[in-house]
């Protein structure tokens, strides 16, 4: 045996033994058990393994937390197992977060979902203001049972600006396939997205108009929806909120509201969330803060009820200034919320489409996988005690159009909030809980 062959042999021995030795130390000591049970080995399972673990785990905290008691009306335990045969059959990784989503919309509710990593990051990084990727900048809604998308709002001087598509137009199809939907009720939006400098086409629809074809070019993206805000005629103010997500909204909250009283003081302010589709409790309390004051309702779960209680801030005369809240289809969860305390309270009157009724709170999730779900937990409930899960927000002037049934330009929605403050006189007195001081200080943030 040559030296280098003798070498190599007394090293592997060497390594041999020392692993053996350190195995019956381990063993001796009762470590060894301790170590595999505090260092899970996953290297050699397969994804199905994994797959079942996190399935597990969703199915429990529907059974265990979700709002409803009797998964509202759903059959748990049997979709439990035809859930679990499906991924017992063995599935990639994408294939098993799309049947998780698929999995909670058995629940029928309109609010608990499924996110897959990828997703997870981008709400987070919405949730920051740092949404950051290739596309045209624009915000759009998918109308299945009308079979196209509608542009909700276009980010200023971004590409779809650029490529002169406006606010209301209707998205037909995206690169040549139809935008909404497929049988699984899936919309071709996010085909908008690519690499920045690619072109994307679409066929749109203006009211009133025959489609047209436009081809854009995709551009970073990043940021987020700012508010809308001009002053109207007879000193009306107008604040479009698109959204509740980002909390660098409240600080423009307070920004707008110093603008436009900068100009002189405001006979009405009209509120826009036609296009919000809700958000965070951070933001929710934030722009509420400007508005009202004192407890607005209550958080019910299964497990008891949390209060909604708002320390209010006045800047430029916001607590008193009579309010118009502008809502309509794609007006959900806490954009409900917030149009209806504010109603509810005497401090604001609400025009528009009644909405569709979605108060529910959720709770978030993570999984090992990186994925997440959201379960709805708790469900809001007014002073009144009424209903919004089943009545939704009923406007005090009602015109049912939706967002795609009429023009920037030809608002019926806004001309009805402009006459209904034009023709007040009085302001509105605001709501001022008879709370302690103590009951005052804001509740902790939910989702």
């Amino acid at each position: 045996m040559n030296a280098k062959r003798r070498s190599i042999l007394i090293y592997s021995l060497v390594a041999v033994l020392a692993i053996a030795c350190l195995s019956v130390c381990l063993c001796t000591a009762g470590g060894l058990g301790w170590w595999m049970a505090t260092h899970p080995i996953h290297v050699f399972e397969t994804p199905t393994a994994r797959h079942l673990r996190v399935f597990t785990e969703l199915w429990t905290i529907v059974r265990d937390d979700y709002l409803y008691p009797d998964t509202n009306g759903a059959d748990w335990e049997a979709i439990g197992e035809t859930y679990r045969a499906r991924i017992e059959a063995g599935l990639s990784d994408e294939e098993f977060w799309l049947l998780m989503h698929e999995m909670l919309l058995e629940l029928n509710d309109d609010h608990s979902y499924f996110l897959s990593p990828a997703e997870v990051a981008e709400q987070e990084k919405m949730e920051a203001g740092e949404l950051d990727y290739g596309g045209l900048g624009l915000g759009a809604f998918p109308l299945p049972e009308k079979g196209y998308a509608v542009i909700l709002q276009v980010l200023p001087d971004g590409p779809a600006d650029r490529a002169g598509l406006r606010a209301h137009e209707r998205i037909l199809d995206v690169d040549g396939e139809p935008v909404c939907c497929d049988e699984r009720g899936f919309d071709t939006l996010q085909r908008m997205r690519g690499p920045e400098g690619s072109t994307v086409t679409l066929r749109v629809q203006a009211l009133g108009e025959p489609p047209r074809t436009v081809t854009a070019t995709r551009a970073r993206i990043q940021g987020y929806f700012p508010l809308e805000v001009r002053r109207l005629e007879g000193d009306i103010g107008y604040i479009l909120i698109p959204d509740l997500w980002n909390t660098a909204l409240i600080e423009e909250m307070r920004q707008a509201l110093e603008e436009l009283s900068a100009e002189g003081d405001l006979r009405g302010l009209i509120l826009d969330m036609r296009t919000n589709g809700g958000g965070t409790g951070t933001v929710l309390r934030g722009l509420l803060a400007f508005f009202a004051d004192g407890e607005l309702g209550r958080f019910v779960s299964r497990k008891g009820s949390q209060p909604l209680r708002i320390q209010g801030r006045d800047v430029g005369g916001s607590q008193s200034v009579p309010l118009v809240i502008l809502v309509g289809r794609q007006t959900a969860s806490f954009a409900e919320v917030f149009s209806g305390v504010l109603q509810e309270a005497g401090r604001a009157h609400i025009v528009g489409r009644t909405t569709d009724g979605n108060v529910e709170t959720l709770h978030g999730y993570n999984f090992e996988d990186g994925s997440q779900a959201w379960i709805a937990q708790e469900t809001f409930v007014p002073p009144s005690g009424t209903d919004w899960e089943e009545t939704g927000i009923v406007p005090d002037v009602e015109i049912s159009l939706d967002w795609d049934e009429f023009t920037t330009e030809d608002d019926p929605q806004l001309e009805a909030a402009l006459e209904l403050l034009q023709a007040q006189r009085q302001v509105i007195v605001p709501y001022v809980c008879a709370a302690s001081a103590a009951a005052k200080t804001s509740n902790a943030d939910r989702p």
